[in-house]
Parts: structure tokens; C-alpha cells; sequence
């Protein structure tokens, strides 16, 4: 009796535990490129939906799903997030429907080569087959031959006069840094795991980070930003300072050694010198507060999968408050275009989650060394170092960069430098100034993430000095009271249009405060920090 239920049970469920998704009449398509696709059938023999969510292999860097849909100018690529299945039907990978593919394939393709593939489905379940590269369909399995239009039609034009499939070679030739939807294809997408991290928030970084990248070749990015800076309070080191304690307190110039005292002749080892000591002075006035604008439009494109050029026009405002020795306030500003700089970027590194960039720029002597303005009892002067709107030399700007992602988590780093070629025409140089910066974001929508980002700084005193900025006037005018360093911590947001007329626009906003800052001040400290960006590809 045992036995009869156990014949039973097994005839029953036999069928049952039978029927799975079969992958049928697979194959790569031949191509000496870095970019291939591949064609198949997906045979649902369950009672449930499949949904075909990733694909994988270590035959490329990238194997992600596509899907053809029409537009204005024809036919356009589409990356698909999932593939369905119906239950008790077949979805057919076709090339003019559904397909996969393959970018930066690892070594050149050979007819009838072999490659694992991994198919995996919403519900867990995983497929692994080999797939072999062909020119077309193998038809391998007889009893399961496609019968779709798109198949009959690819099976006719074979038949027919031998040549391949149109669509096919137009496929498998297809450079995804050269595909018209504007929905995904705004940058390149070697950084980001399957569909779900092509088209999303995260992919710049933080608004304060002019990061490098690779977007789509032949194309340009245009980038608008805006930094601003609240500066208030003086110090020194660490230690915060008065503003009429700064004015009133005794300075010492150490340049200046003034005589003091009368020649001895009567001593018992002859006339002696008069003792030198430093000069004592007060300043005739001090800033208050400041705040710094710096707008940039920049200009960007790609001109390969691995190198970048970029263009940027910096303008500046500066506004700040002084105090003079007989309590008067008075307005100081100035404005004008800045340095103007070129740089580019080669991508080192790259993988399916990470990026490694180096760069090297040049910045234009542009910005102005000369700006005047009323100031405290002494009407039209200079205004100090720190107002002008450019530095006077050229400066060179190496880079590095590194991004990573996993699923809704990005990262990134980069650490940058200004160094100063040479004196300007007023006979100083500025500091070299470093940065180092790292940041964290999360992504809650495709449109939308939140970042959180630490920065450090660190810039030297000036070399030299311009002879028409007189030290005791200002500590501004003081060559050797104008390095320190300083670490921020940046909270931000970045958003992403995918719709309407502005569709692939980017835009985000950053807001950051000091934690810690040494100055060789006497020196406003910065207080606030805004960073805002808007990007457009055409």
C-alpha cells in the first residue's frame, strides 16, 4: 500500500518539479568589437511569472537589458530594468524587442567559443548556461524553434541571401557612449551596476565637487555652480580675537628693526651699537565680516571612453566690512571675471562598481591683481590679496578622483591642488592650496539622494609682497598672515528631471560649517559655506 502511494506521489509531482525556465536557441553575436549582444528564447513552463532582472557573465564589464521602442527619429535603445515572462509562455530576445548586451567584452570573440552565463529572476531563482558565439541563430533545439515575426523574418533574410540581419549587425556593433535616449545616456554608465544606477541622482557627486567623469561621446555637458562664503569673527590659530582688541593690541613686524638706545663711549670694552628691536605698530583697521561668490559655467565633453576636457569661466564678487581706529564702518568690494582654467581627466580605473581618474589643468593668469576701492581713511586703495579676483599667475591643477556604488549607496573622494607658477606682475605669489575631500550618498529615489561630505583645506602665505599694500594698514595686507588650514563638514542633496522638457537635467545644493580651523590670522574665520549646481547634456 506504501508503495502504490509512493508510484502516485511520484507520477504526480514528477511533472510538477519538471517545469522551469528554459533558456532556448541562445547565442552571442559575432563581432570583432568591444560590444556584442546576445539573442534567445526564455521558456516559462510554470504556472508563475518570471520577471528576468540581471544577467551575468565575465565575458564583459557590463551585460544589462535592452529593449527597442520607437521615436521620433526611429528606433531607439532602451535599458530595461526586468524582463517578463509570462507563465505557461515564452519571451523571445529578438533584434527588434528585447535583448542583452555586452559591453567591453574582455578578449577578442571566436566562432563557437563557449561563455557562462547567470540569469537571474525577481523571485530568487537563478539559470546558468553556456552560451556559444555565432553569426546567427543556432537552432539547436529543433522542437523549440522560434516562430515570432522578428525570428521568421531573421530565419528568411539568412535563408534567403546569406547576409546577416540588419538589426543585428546594428546591434552588436551599438556604442553605448553614442546612443540617442536622452533618458539614459547623459553619461557613461562603466560606474554603476545593472539598469537601476544608470539613470540616477547619485551619478554626480556632491555640489561642492566638481567630480570627473565620462558622459556620452560628441556630446557636451554645460555646468552652472555657485559658492558662497560667510566669514565672520577674526582669529588667530585657533583662538578667536576682538575686533578692537586686534585693533588696539600691540603687532610686531619682524621685517622692521627699529634703533633704540645711544652710543656707550665710556664702557670698559669700548663704544658699543644702539640695540635693534622689532617695530611696534597698531592696525589702522580690520575686517568685520566678508562673504565671497564665486559663479562658474563650465563647459565639458568626452572625447573617448577614457578622457574628458573641460572649460571653465569663474566670475567673483567679494563684499566686506571694515573697521577702522576711530570706530568708523565702512563697505569694501570688488568684482570681475576670474582665473580662467582648461583641464582633462583620464579614467585609470574601471569597473563594474568603481571608478579611478587622474586629471591635470592649467588656470589663466585672467582674474584681476589691480582692483581699488574706498577704504577706511585712506579714500580709493587697493583692496587686499584676498579681495582681488584673480591670483596674477599661472597654476597648475593635478587631480585625483575615485568613485565606487552598491546598490543605493555611492561614494567618492578626491583630493586636488593649486600650485603657483612663478610671481605676478606685483612681485608675490600666492600659496599653493591642497584639498582633500570624501563623501557619502544615499540614494532614495531615482530622482533624488542626500549626501554627506568632510573636506579639508590647507593654503600658504604669500611669497613676496606687493609694495602698494601697506601690512599696518590691515592684516589683509600682510603677506605672512594669510596661510591656515580648515576641515567642513557638508550635508547635501541632488536632484535629477526625468521628464518634460528638461529631461537629464541635474541640479543639487550643498550647506556646510567649519569644524576646525587654524589660521595665521589675524584672519576672518568662515562661518557658512553654500555650494549650488545645475548641469545640462545637449
Amino acid at each position: 500500500m506504501k508503495l502504490k502511494k509512493l508510484i502516485i506521489y511520484f507520477l504526480i509531482s514528477t511533472p510538477l518539479f519538471a517545469k522551469e525556465v528554459k533558456v532556448e536557441n541562445a547565442y552571442i553575436k559575432y563581432t570583432s568589437s568591444s560590444t556584442s549582444v546576445v539573442y534567445l528564447s526564455l521558456n516559462n513552463g510554470t504556472n508563475i511569472e518570471k520577471k528576468l532582472i540581471q544577467t551575468k557573465s565575465d565575458i564583459a564589464n557590463r551585460v544589462e537589458l535592452y529593449t527597442m521602442l520607437p521615436s521620433e527619429t526611429g528606433m531607439k535603445m532602451v535599458p530595461v530594468s526586468e524582463i517578463v515572462v509570462p507563465k505557461n509562455g515564452t519571451t523571445q530576445l529578438t533584434p527588434r524587442g528585447y535583448h542583452i548586451m555586452l559591453f567591453g567584452i574582455k578578449s577578442p570573440l571566436k566562432l563557437k567559443e563557449s561563455f557562462p552565463f547567470r540569469f537571474v529572476f525577481s523571485d530568487g531563482t537563478e539559470i546558468q548556461t553556456n552560451i556559444s558565439v555565432e553569426t546567427s541563430l543556432p537552432y539547436k533545439d529543433t522542437n523549440s524553434k522560434p516562430t515570432s515575426p522578428s525570428f521568421k523574418k531573421e530565419e528568411s533574410v539568412l535563408a534567403n541571401n546569406g547576409s546577416q540581419n540588419t538589426d543585428e549587425t546594428e546591434m552588436s556593433n551599438f556604442d553605448p557612449n553614442v546612443q540617442t535616449n536622452n533618458d539614459h545616456s547623459e553619461h557613461d554608465h562603466s560606474g554603476h551596476e545593472g539598469h537601476e544606477h544608470h539613470n540616477r541622482a547619485d551619478m554626480l557627486a556632491p555640489a561642492g565637487i566638481m567630480n570627473p567623469h565620462i558622459h556620452e561621446k560628441g556630446k557636451w555637458m554645460i555646468d552652472y555652480r555657485y559658492m558662497g562664503m560667510k566669514m565672520w569673527g577674526l582669529q588667530s590659530g585657533s583662538t578667536g580675537l576682538s575686533d578692537l582688541g586686534t585693533l588696539y593690541f600691540p603687532f610686531t613686524d619682524p621685517t622692521v628693526a627699529m634703533p633704540t638706545g645711544s652710543l656707550i663711549t665710556n664702557s670698559p670694552i669700548g663704544t658699543t651699537l644702539p640695540i635693534l628691536s622689532a617695530n611696534k605698530y597698531n592696525y589702522m583697521s580690520v575686517p568685520t565680516d566678508m562673504v565671497m561668490e564665486m559663479n562658474m559655467v563650465s563647459a565639458m565633453t568626452s572625447i573617448s571612453d577614457k578622457w574628458m576636457i573641460m572649460f571653465m569661466v569663474p566670475a567673483v564678487k567679494n563684499k566686506m566690512t571694515m573697521l577702522s581706529s576711530n570706530f568708523d564702518r565702512a563697505p569694501m568690494s570688488s568684482a570681475g571675471i576670474g582665473d580662467v582654467s582648461f583641464s582633462t581627466a583620464y579614467r585609470l580605473i574601471k569597473t563594474e562598481h568603481q571608478n579611478f581618474f587622474t586629471g591635470m589643468g592649467i588656470s589663466l593668469p585672467t582674474g584681476s591683481i589691480d582692483e581699488r576701492d574706498n577704504m577706511p581713511m585712506m579714500g580709493k586703495q587697493k583692496v587686499p590679496y584676498n579681495m582681488q579676483p584673480g591670483v596674477g599667475t599661472y597654476s597648475l591643477l593635478p587631480q585625483l578622483s575615485y568613485n565606487g556604488n552598491y546598490k543605493r549607496i555611492s561614494w567618492g573622494a578626491q583630493s586636488q591642488a593649486s600650485l603657483r607658477i612663478g610671481k605676478n606682475d606685483n612681485n608675490y605669489r600666492f600659496g599653493n592650496r591642497y584639498e582633500i575631500s570624501g563623501w557619502l550618498s544615499f540614494l532614495v529615489h531615482e530622482t533624488t539622494s542626500f549626501s554627506l561630505r568632510v573636506a579639508k583645506q590647507r593654503w600658504l602665505n604669500l611669497q613676496g609682497m606687493d609694495a602698494t599694500l601697506d601690512p599696518k594698514m590691515d592684516p589683509q595686507n600682510d603677506p605672512f598672515r594669510q596661510g591656515g588650514m580648515r576641515s567642513d563638514l557638508f550635508i547635501g542633496v541632488n536632484f535629477l528631471i526625468t521628464s518634460g522638457i528638461f529631461q537629464g537635467a541635474r541640479f543639487g545644493f550643498e550647506y556646510g560649517k567649519p569644524f576646525h580651523q587654524n589660521l595665521n590670522g589675524p584672519q576672518l574665520a568662515t562661518r557658512e559655506l553654500i555650494n549650488v549646481f545645475a548641469s545640462f547634456t545637449f
